[in-house]
């Protein structure tokens, strides 16, 4: 098999992509071409074109005079959003229940990573890898590619305040508590039990990224 190489651009992309959603580059912070080129010891070229990606995805904005710039989200954004992931998860829970129940060994065993960790007061960084680890799983399980790619793009969109709500520590227990309850559910084939739970669950943190949203725009 032939392991195709990634390009300059598309590592360059990543690498940018990675620092805006993880909030080391911060919304409204202007990216200077020739200090990004030296920092990743690349030319402007694939520099230019990776931001040029940024901009279709809608992270970013290249003003003609302004430079390019990493975009706010705003409130009415992540309101939006989550009332699609409302709507996509629905379909993924709904495709599980279609399934035998084999198919959530991995989520129980995700969740018993995860509380062993959170009883080791493990650190935010792990935590938050074993609570993504949770979600891809439960997409993996449904098994509808098209869907959780959908899923995925909203989610990268706002992951840098999602990081920040996975360090808070009441929350963290919360939402693993949420998690043992939707599986317990889907244990029980209850699909109005599950559907009530994850509507619960992504209310509660869209409540908590709004609050950790600056103010402006």
């Amino acid at each position: 098999m032939i392991i195709k190489k990634k390009s300059i651009r598309e590592q360059v992309y990543e690498s940018l992509k990675e620092e805006i959603v993880n909030g080391r580059i911060q919304s409204g912070e202007k990216i200077i071409e020739l200090e990004y080129a030296e920092k990743f010891g690349v030319s402007r070229t694939p520099l230019r074109e990776a931001l040029r990606m940024l901009e279709l995805e809608g992270l970013v904005t290249n003003a003609e005079k302004g430079g390019v710039t990493v975009n706010y989200i705003s409130k009415e954004d992540i309101e939006e959003i989550y009332k699609i992931r409302v709507a996509l998860e629905s379909i993924v829970l709904k495709e599980i229940l279609k399934k035998d129940r084999s198919c959530l060994k991995p989520l129980h065993s995700i969740l018993e990573e995860t509380r062993i960790a959170l009883d080791e007061n493990m650190e935010s960084e792990a935590l938050i890898e074993i609570f993504q680890r949770f979600n891809h799983e439960l997409y993996e399980v449904a098994n509808l590619k098209q869907v959780s790619k959908l899923i995925k793009n909203l989610n990268e969109y706002t992951k840098r305040f999602r990081v920040l709500c996975l360090k808070d520590e009441i929350r963290l227990k919360e939402a693993f508590l949420e998690h043992c309850s939707l599986v317990e559910a889907l244990e029980k084939k209850d699909l109005e039990e599950a559907l009530r739970i994850n509507d619960k669950h992504l209310f509660q943190s869209m409540k908590l990224v709004l609050n950790k949203m600056p103010d402006t725009k």
